[in-house]
């Protein structure tokens, strides 16, 4: 069964003119609650009421189709809000990174990782490897396309990732692809706590 698309981005593919290359607010992942032309004019449409919800922002692409990878969120007024962060250790066949603090965004279409992380792998690149382009904050990012592990608890997955080529750029981020097919993921706000339950059979390390 393919995983159901978030409200907010159904209702962009079913009317992409009345989005495409406006940034929109979006609350609790769910429905846009305002459209318009730039950052500081979405942020201003949002009520005071409203920022007590989780609000996050989102540049869409002229084409939507694009890869996303980054949203922009904007911070609650209240001081004990959560961000859906996790540990997790990511593994290349040159290196290990242990407890790397990551968000897990199901609004990225990949997960994310640094410059810096991806030298500490030791992943490498090449002049005639060609960059690709997502969506990100601010504007477009460039990453190049590899093929990592990632361990959640002792599960390991092997899971594309894009390794960002920004070296200004430091977000660290899980998104769908193969990580959200393995397991079934809960997000308890209340508690501030993400559970993470394996989906049919993933390679445990003891």
């Amino acid at each position: 069964m393919q995983p159901k698309t978030q409200p907010w981005l159904q209702a962009i593919l079913h009317s992409p003119e009345l989005y495409e290359g406006q940034v929109i607010a979006i609350s609790d992942d769910t429905s846009i609650i305002a459209v318009a032309g730039s950052f500081n004019a979405a942020r201003e449409a949002v009520s005071h009421e409203q920022t007590l919800n989780t609000i996050s922002f989102f540049s869409v692409p002229h084409n939507i189709r694009d890869v996303r990878i980054m949203t922009l969120r904007l911070r609650s007024l209240r001081e004990d809000m959560w961000s859906p962060m996790y540990n997790v250790t990511l593994k290349s066949s040159h290196g290990e990174l242990p407890n790397c603090r990551m968000l897990i965004d199901s609004g990225a279409d990949i997960s994310l990782i640094s410059k810096k992380a991806g030298e500490d792998l030791g992943l490498k690149s090449s002049e005639e490897e060609e960059a690709l382009t997502a969506q990100g904050v601010g504007g477009s990012i460039q990453y190049l396309l590899r093929k990592i592990v990632v361990v959640i608890d002792k599960y390991a997955i092997a899971a594309s990732v894009a390794w960002c080529q920004n070296a200004e750029i430091s977000d660290m981020i899980i998104g769908r692809k193969d990580v959200f097919d393995a397991f079934n993921i809960e997000f308890r706000q209340k508690e501030q706590k993400i559970i993470f339950t394996p989906v049919g059979e993933v390679r445990t390390i003891s």
